[in-house]
């Protein structure tokens, strides 16, 4: 289990670290049909870095619940808080997609 809980963390730390380069406003790792045609790149790449932040939280809580649950379900209550936070950021990438989907 110590295993999956480093993978997680180490994913959480690139994850929180992209999200803080995007609230930033730096977007030069961004592409997309979106983010072609919107003409605030910058205010997009802010709106992506709090999803992204939750992202990297949510990953790291699932590294942690590995360890701080001890027994054989330990690994599916993980999945489990995992799925939890990937449903709400997909929702929340959704959300900001149709927010700035604008045609030039």
């Amino acid at each position: 289990m110590i295993g999956f809980s480093i993978m997680m963390w180490f994913c959480s730390v690139i994850m929180i670290i992209l999200s803080i380069s995007l609230l930033r406003g730096n977007y030069t790792s961004i592409h997309g049909k979106v983010f072609d045609n919107t003409s605030d790149k910058a205010g997009y790449a802010k709106a992506l870095g709090k999803p992204v932040l939750v992202l990297g939280i949510g990953i790291a809580s699932a590294g942690t619940a590995v360890i701080v649950i001890q027994g054989i379900y330990s690994i599916i209550i993980s999945i489990i808080v995992l799925l939890l936070f990937v449903v709400i950021v997909g929702v929340w990438f959704i959300k900001i997609q149709k927010q700035f989907n604008f045609i030039k």
